[in-house]
């Protein structure tokens, strides 16, 4: 879909731009009701407009879940009991943004962000620290904080007309 058909699709939302939103990527604030509902994310310094494919679309709302209930607020024991064993990671040349995926995860195209490795992991890693680290280890009160979908093959593409 196109941020202008997205547009279209909710025409009580408000669209604006946040930039920097993080590290590589501005993004559009989508909100209603002054709460943001969902962020469309595209390269930082370039321009996004009504005709641009969405390709990654990134939430931290908790009304957003997958159809197993799963998302931002969820806790990874609770996710790790439906989705299977919990695997934590985080790359130091990746901005340490920590993930978790799982043994039976929902979609290859969708990531569950769970804390930055700049503050307090929701991992508990082994040390010393490396460029990437990894663990099934995880402190008892950890959540999914987010939830990123990112599309960029040829099936998020619009056909030719």
């Amino acid at each position: 879909m196109t941020l202008g058909e997205l547009k279209q699709a909710l025409p009580n939302a408000t669209f604006e731009v946040q930039s920097p939103f993080i590290v590589d990527f501005d993004a559009i604030a989508v909100s209603q009701n002054g709460k943001p509902l969902f962020y469309v994310l595209y390269l930082a310094g370039e321009s996004f407009g009504d005709d641009d494919v969405v390709q990654g679309v990134l939430t931290d709302n908790p009304s957003y879940r997958t159809d197993r209930g799963v998302g931002p607020g969820t806790a990874i024991a609770q996710a790790e009991q439906i989705y299977g064993d919990a695997t934590l990671s985080y790359n130091t040349q990746n901005e340490s943004r920590e993930y978790v995926r799982f043994a039976q995860h929902p979609a290859t195209n969708l990531s569950f962000g769970t804390g930055n490795g700049n503050s307090e992991t929701a991992g508990i890693y082994p040390s010393p620290i490396a460029e990437y680290n990894e663990t099934q280890q995880f402190r008892e009160d950890a959540t999914i904080q987010s939830v990123l979908v990112i599309c960029l093959n040829e099936a998020c593409t619009p056909a030719s007309p």
